[in-house]
């Protein structure tokens, strides 16, 4: 699965400082694992230079896969996907992940068997056939209440009104949800109310737990970030949170680490050869987030141009006729960390002093960047930026 992850791990990245142009300074989140998987259930069916483009934003290895697809044998990366939605939704006691995909498709519309049989065995998505032509309205409501409650109520009106009309072929959707618990549970009476800075001048109040223990961590000199990593119950997924010393620029305080991250850097900085296990004082906000988004136009600005375009798609793989685009992609996602864990959703000045117990100090009473992992597969799940309560 490192090729999966890799490409999904440098498609976040890319997408977040394409997501940071339009929302600076602001609260970003959002599942790359979920935009991508929609993507890839896409890109089975495009063809030609739609193909070509939507392989280069999806960072997927274009070469070896864009030969194999015109026999249908596009094994490789799918089998990939395939082992990964298998592997989140093994029914765990200790917490609770589960992706689910779908297809909504116009009944009267005469799409390849090929293409519904082949998201259908490596993407786990159902197809369901629906009548958009006369009751799109009717179809938005059942989609959004599918996706409501395959995410326990927290992603409500994934598609706005009029996201769908008469004219709508096929929506694909995706679908994200984790409730996790700490492997380390921060005590709800050593949460008090401490003011978080937003930049240089300005602070809001916020709840901050409070946890001394030992956590996996990694000292950035070069940049001055402090990465910590909190487990979840069994150590099968972890939140990595990427927290500047202080605020150094006219901002968040991010800049410098934003400007220069890649997913190369992020994955050495955060493998278990760097991450060393010391004694912590972990000073975190309890937070929730919840974010949505058009992906149509920031899809494109990362050089998706064909697919949304009526008359240059080329989506023939999915069905003969070849009238096919994508009119829209949306997205949505929730999180909220407190003290028991964390619980998630999508449809995606601290000085480092020795004290006299020598725990390291690690407060996030500042703008900071975070990670939900999957740890065995190394695949970002979620992915953000908390700046503001």
């Amino acid at each position: 699965m490192d090729s999966l992850s890799a490409s999904n791990g440098s498609f976040t990245l890319d997408l977040f400082k394409k997501l940071n142009e339009s929302f600076k300074d602001e609260n970003i989140f959002f599942s790359p694992w979920s935009i991508s998987t929609a993507l890839a259930m896409t890109y089975v069916g495009a063809r030609g230079n739609t193909a070509t483009q939507m392989a280069e934003v999806g960072e997927v290895c274009l070469p070896r896969l864009e030969r194999e697809f015109e026999d249908n044998t596009a094994e490789d990366i799918h089998s990939e996907f395939q082992a990964l939605i298998s592997s989140i939704n093994k029914p765990q006691n200790s917490y609770l992940l589960k992706t689910a995909n779908r297809l909504y498709e116009e009944q009267t519309y005469p799409f390849c068997c090929g293409y519904v049989e082949f998201v259908k065995k490596y993407y786990h998505a159902e197809p369901q056939t629906v009548n958009f032509k006369n009751a799109a309205e009717q179809v938005r409501k059942e989609i959004n209440s599918w996706v409501e409650k395959q995410t326990e109520g927290k992603i409500q009106n994934l598609l706005p009104e009029d996201a769908v009309d008469a004219n709508t072929a096929l929506v694909l959707v995706n679908a994200i949800y984790f409730k996790g618990k700490w492997e380390k549970r921060f005590l709800n009476e050593n949460t008090t109310e401490n003011p978080f800075r937003l930049s240089k001048t300005k602070t809001k109040p916020v709840q901050m737990m409070f946890l001394k223990d030992t956590f996996p961590m990694y000292y950035l000199e070069t940049m001055k970030v402090q990465i910590a990593e909190l487990p979840y119950v069994n150590n099968d997924l972890s939140m990595l949170i990427l927290l500047p010393d202080d605020i150094d620029d006219k901002s968040t305080g991010l800049e410098q680490l934003e400007r220069e991250l890649t997913y190369e850097k992020l994955s050495k900085w955060t493998s278990p050869e760097m991450m060393e296990k010391i004694k912590v004082e972990m000073f975190l906000p309890r937070f929730k987030l919840q974010e949505s988004y058009n992906l149509k136009p920031t899809l494109i600005s990362m050089g998706m141009q064909d697919a949304f375009n009526q008359r240059k798609a080329n989506l023939t793989g999915m069905s003969q006729k070849n009238n096919l685009f994508v009119s829209q992609a949306f997205h949505k996602s929730f999180v909220e960390v407190n003290e028991e864990g964390t619980e998630a959703a999508a449809s995606t000045g601290v000085v480092i002093e020795v004290r006299s117990s020598n725990a390291v100090k690690f407060k996030a009473d500042h703008p900071f960047l975070f990670f939900i992992r999957h740890n065995q597969s190394k695949s970002i799940l979620f992915f953000g930026r908390f700046c503001s309560p």
